[in-house]
């Protein structure tokens, strides 16, 4: 009797062992819910090379894997921009209808700085494959080529170009017709002037070499007449 009584306690804590033991349950993976968008998308590139065409001006060869034709934003950026610096650069839409095609971008309206500059093309999904092949208008992300350049550009540096873009930010938000002439603070922001006899009567032109910049004043009452980008008389 004592036997039995001894395998039947033997039989039930092997039973527990084996219920305290078990094996977890390893849980089944869930495929992701963009699985297809995820597999659309792997893949698809946009490789950039550039050069200089002139001083303002690069080249870009750009390749891509994109199901086309497809739209991109081009742009020429001068490096080490900060977020709150007037933008130094230029930019471009570009329809893409070629696996490999050469995009030019002039910077000689935007007067750009020498030096070292960022070229990018960007695909974005919101609007670049409007016009384009189903497989490309399922793409879900932003896909971006991007090479380095140097330009020689106007031959002024990075810091000058953003000291006059400075001035003429202070000069567009704060001169207006009628302005009081403040030698002295015009002088402080803007740099020394080069005075001549502007085409109006009674009134001189003050050109700013630093800001790129002319204000005629009357000479009656002191005032601003009116302001000019660049050198002028009128």
């Amino acid at each position: 009797m004592k036997k039995l009584s001894l395998l039947v306690a033997i039989g039930a804590l092997i039973i527990v062992l084996g219920v305290f033991f078990e094996e977890p349950e390893v849980a089944k993976e869930t495929p992701p819910a963009n699985a297809a968008v995820q597999d659309i998308t792997t893949g698809f590139e946009i490789f950039v090379e550039a050069s200089p065409a002139s001083a303002f001006t690069a080249e870009l060869t750009v390749n891509t894997n994109i199901p086309l034709p497809i739209e991109v934003m081009a742009s020429l950026s001068i490096k080490d921009q900060n977020p709150t610096d007037t933008y130094i650069g230029v930019s471009k839409r570009v329809t893409i209808t070629s696996p490999v095609q050469t995009v030019i971008l002039d910077g000689e309206s935007e007067n750009l700085p020498a030096g070292e500059y960022l070229a990018e093309v960007t695909f974005y999904p919101r609007w670049g494959a409007e016009n384009g092949p189903s497989a490309a208008r399922e793409i879900r992300e932003e896909i971006l080529g991007i090479a380095e350049i140097e330009l020689t550009g106007s031959g002024e540096s990075k810091g000058q170009a953003d000291q006059r873009n400075v001035a003429q930010k202070w000069v567009i938000e704060n001169v207006v017709v009628g302005t009081q002439w403040n030698e002295s603070q015009f002088v402080k922001v803007l740099g020394e002037y080069a005075k001549s006899e502007a085409d109006l009567n009674l009134h001189d032109a003050y050109y700013f070499p630093q800001a790129d910049m002319t204000i005629i004043v009357r000479r009656s009452n002191s005032t601003v007449a009116i302001w000019r980008m660049g050198k002028a008389t009128r």
